[in-house]
């Protein structure tokens, strides 16, 4: 199967990964992304699972950069702790977990992949699949065939409209306000709690995490860093369509830009904060003057193959962030798409075994997200060092 031609709809972390492991296999790969510029994560910071970083802990850089360079993207947390709305550790323990920013992560990959594979500017605006091939057609007019498609389009996924058309998508009733504050920035004392570990705060029906991401320049060095905080918020569905309306009055459904959110909402999450919040934890969100909002949603698509058409991500399955799994599991999806494939002399038959095997990975862990998130926004049954709340993909740590 080296020799397939393989067209991937959606340059992010999944396309990418799946991009780079089938160019390495030998298959002629080309990557579409529908954004004209390279993309940016808006400074958001990610959980580096095992298979988050299996790509370049196999090539023995652990995160690092081309190039034969060894430089460290990421950084390790020694502890989970959760603080009481006075600032005082009530749990702690030694998890070790991982953190990257998706900026990083992104600049890592592609990297790997030589640029003339990977297009900007292309919006694919439908696939036909067939028993042999797939065609992808893009705004513009123009079209393209390939062996197979790779739908990395994400939640709002053009690939899975004919993939699984219909799937539903589900808004969970609440959304996450996200940003980053330079470690710098803040005083020494909020600064030093955050030094070596990811701190929660629980609070009524809702919750607040923020932990340490790589600084300017991909610096990890404590001072350089940057300071990542996600606090899920609870939005009725009435009042929804008014918070993600842009301050140019442009709806924005499912992220709104840093910059963007109207006045009000920042000024009602900094009155929150300095109410609700821990004073290390406020004083970390008071200094953020441009939040950005990403809403929570659900989507897990019944089928993950037609034809040579093919879905991986969240263009398959969009996890809550609870579980801090979704963008290893769309690491994933590449990684068993290519061993499936390597060696494979029946095309048909590697694509029904790899559906069949990542379906039921993005079902349990899907669930699992949404228990998470039921706990804490819903019944309210959240409570600090519940050993249950471990992030994973395949289990505690994994």
């Amino acid at each position: 199967m080296n020799s397939l031609r393989v067209g991937v709809v959606g340059g992010s972390i999944g396309g990418l990964t799946a991009a780079v492991l089938l160019h390495e296999m030998g298959c002629d790969v080309e990557v579409f992304e529908r954004s004209g510029a390279a993309l940016q994560g808006r400074g958001a910071g990610i959980v580096v699972l095992p298979m988050t970083e299996r790509y370049f802990t196999e090539l023995g850089t652990s995160l690092g950069a081309g190039g034969g360079t060894a430089r460290e993207v990421a950084l390790t947390l020694t502890y989970w702790s959760y603080i009481d709305r006075d600032g005082t550790i009530v749990d702690e323990a030694a998890t070790h977990n991982r953190f990257t920013s998706w900026n990083t992560l992104y600049r890592a990959l592609l990297e790997r992949l030589p640029p003339e594979r990977y297009h900007l500017g292309y919006r694919a605006t439908g696939v036909a699949p067939s028993a042999e091939s797939a065609t992808v057609e893009f705004a513009g007019g123009g079209t393209r065939s390939f062996n197979l498609v790779v739908g990395a389009d994400g939640i709002g996924s053009t690939v899975r409209e004919e993939v699984a058309p219909g799937t539903p998508t589900t808004y969970a009733g609440y959304v996450a306000w996200r940003g980053t504050v330079l470690e710098r920035d803040l005083s020494p004392g909020t600064a030093e709690i955050f030094a070596d570990a990811m701190v929660y705060q629980v609070l009524e029906r809702s919750h607040i995490l923020v932990y340490a991401i790589p600084g300017p320049g991909d610096s990890v060095r404590a001072g350089e860093r940057a300071l990542n905080f996600v606090w899920y918020r609870n939005v009725a569905s009435e009042a929804y369509d008014d918070l993600m309306t842009d301050r140019e009055g442009v709806p924005r459904p499912g992220t709104m830009p840093p910059g963007l959110v109207q006045d009000r909402f920042v000024e009602a999450l900094h009155a929150d904060a300095y109410a609700q919040l821990a004073p290390q934890l406020a004083e970390l969100v008071l200094a953020c003057g441009e939040p950005f909002i990403q809403a929570i949603f659900d989507m897990s698509a019944p089928r993950f193959r037609r034809g040579r058409a093919i879905l991986i991500g969240d263009a398959a399955a969009a996890l809550r962030p609870h579980v801090a799994a979704g963008t290893a599991k769309a690491c994933a999806d590449g990684w068993a798409l290519r061993d499936f494939l390597a060696g494979a002399v029946d095309l048909d038959g590697a694509l029904a075994g790899w559906e069949a095997q990542q379906l039921a990975l993005a079902g349990r862990i899907a669930a699992k997200s949404r228990a998470m998130g039921e706990a804490s926004q819903t019944a309210g049954t959240m409570v600090p060092g519940d050993p249950d709340w471990r992030f994973g993909l395949f289990g505690p740590g994994n």
